[in-house]
């Protein structure tokens, strides 16, 4: 049989006396009961189905239209099999005049796509197929688009993911429904789909394609699963009522990774902290820090390697391509994004109002002292004539050194006064200190420097409110 060769011809439609007959036939019976089950659209919704001539698709149209469902029809011309790709997008359009429904269609360059952005002939062709058909989605005004796949489809789905390596997320196969995207064919072997092709006498077009070896679905379907039918002969069955046990796993896998997340990670501004000795008490620490870690880029090689550290080696710093992540000493610590080399340092005058990264600093002089002087870790009051103006707002440097309030002027390192304070490599990171003309004069939100505190002999005060996000 040639590439492209129609098969089972037969009528595009059928009259209204055909409709409330075949409105019984089981698959038209199933496809309205599955319709219902998932909640697809209904008949006051207008779909755009794509189609490609195949079987199919073509029996998709048919059961639309059997069913009185609102749709519209969109053909993806991708250039890839000669004058074949040609006769499919007239076929498709003369079914589309049959069912009196608007027709659309496209044609694209795929190999040359494919080549430019690098991309496998099938990669190429799904990128631009779905780009094409949200576009025509929109511009038709139709709720949804549905595509063909069936149940067939589904189960080849699990089995290449288990094969290539997956989690639990690789096993739910193809969702009946995904954004505007919805599959109303799942219910559906495709020995069932050309049975009640051949059986209505319905045509379509045959893509040799198909057939063919070269893609690892098509050995799948045609090396793999006919090896499991004949151990069960109801396979897709079994397979098809597995699926939806696993995706119900899921949703309690879901669930209880919420719980669970909930008690481990604490959000603080931007940052997580996951507590070591929470995550090793709950059940699989490792599969929860993977699916924690996993939307910061972190994979899971890495989460391994970091259970490891967390073991006996504190300090270690682990990156993805968007995140760096610290082995503490009781806590997982998560942050966004690189630090620049050599921090950040911002000339600040007198009286100014700063914003920098994380935070808002307003400084103002003033001729006379509050009444009290409240203990408020992010309000500072300095003796301004002890102060060289321009200030410098920056980061810690390894080799910082000041001299803390209330040791009587002893010089102590910053690194040993974060040590002391508990702080981690990222809040050390993140503390902004004050300097004047080269000495450290606040560590902000933390401690003075004895050299700058206010005294009886203060003449003016500088006044520093500190507001961190």
């Amino acid at each position: 049989m040639s590439e492209g060769e129609i098969r089972q011809a037969g009528g595009f439609g059928g009259s209204f006396s055909t409709f409330v007959f075949l409105i019984f036939y089981p698959l038209v019976e199933a496809f309205q009961k599955f319709i219902a089950k998932e909640k697809l659209p209904g008949a006051e919704q207008r779909t755009l189905i794509a189609a490609s001539a195949g079987v199919d698709s073509t029996v998709l149209c048919h059961l639309f239209f059997q069913s009185g469902l609102p749709f519209v029809v969109a053909h993806c011309n991708f250039q890839l099999r000669g004058a074949a790709s040609d006769e499919d997008e007239i076929f498709v359009k003369k079914l589309a005049e049959n069912w009196r429904t608007d027709f659309h269609s496209t044609r694209f360059d795929t190999v040359g796509f494919a080549e430019k952005n690098k991309l496998s002939i099938q990669q190429a062709a799904r990128q631009l197929r779905y780009e094409w058909l949200e576009e025509i989605r929109q511009l038709t005004g139709c709720q949804h688009v549905a595509t063909a796949h069936h149940l067939d489809d589904s189960i080849e789905t699990v089995l290449y993911n288990f094969v290539k390596g997956c989690g639990l997320r690789g096993l739910h196969g193809i969702f009946p429904k995904k954004g505007h995207l919805i599959r109303p064919l799942l219910f559906a072997t495709k020995h069932e789909i050309l049975d009640f092709a051949t059986t209505e006498g319905i045509a379509w077009r045959e893509d040799e394609s198909n057939r063919s070896d070269k893609y690892t679905r098509n050995k799948i379907r045609q090396q793999v699963v006919p090896v499991f039918e004949k151990i069960n002969p109801a396979f897709q069955k079994t397979a098809g009522e597995t699926i939806v046990r696993l995706r119900e796993a899921e949703q309690l896998y879901d669930f209880a990774l919420q719980t669970i997340a909930a008690s481990v990670v604490e959000k603080q501004g931007k940052s997580l902290r996951i507590d070591l000795q929470k995550l090793r008490t709950c059940p699989a620490p490792a599969t929860v820090l993977f699916e924690v870690l996993k939307p910061c880029g972190f994979n899971n090689d890495q989460v391994g390697q970091i259970l490891q550290s967390a073991e006996n080696q504190s300090g270690k710093f682990y990156h993805s391509p968007t995140h760096r992540l610290l082995v503490d000493r009781v806590f997982l610590v998560v942050t966004s994004g690189q630090v620049a080399e050599g921090g950040m340092k911002i000339q600040v005058a007198s009286d100014a109002a700063i914003e920098v990264p994380g935070a808002k600093f307003r400084l103002t002089v003033a001729p006379e002292p509050p009444a009290h002087f409240p203990k408020e870790a992010n309000l500072a009051w300095l003796d301004a004539g002890k102060l060289s103006f321009p200030l410098t707002l920056r980061h810690w440097q390894p080799g910082d050194f000041f001299c803390p309030l209330g040791m009587g002027g002893r010089r102590q390192k910053l690194q040993d006064f974060f040590s002391n304070q508990k702080l981690s490599i990222f809040d050390k990171e993140k503390t902004w200190l004050l300097e004047s003309g080269g000495e450290i004069a606040w560590v902000v939100g933390m401690r003075l420097d004895e050299r700058f505190k206010v005294t009886q002999q203060t003449k003016q005060y500088l006044r520093i409110d500190f507001s961190p996000e």
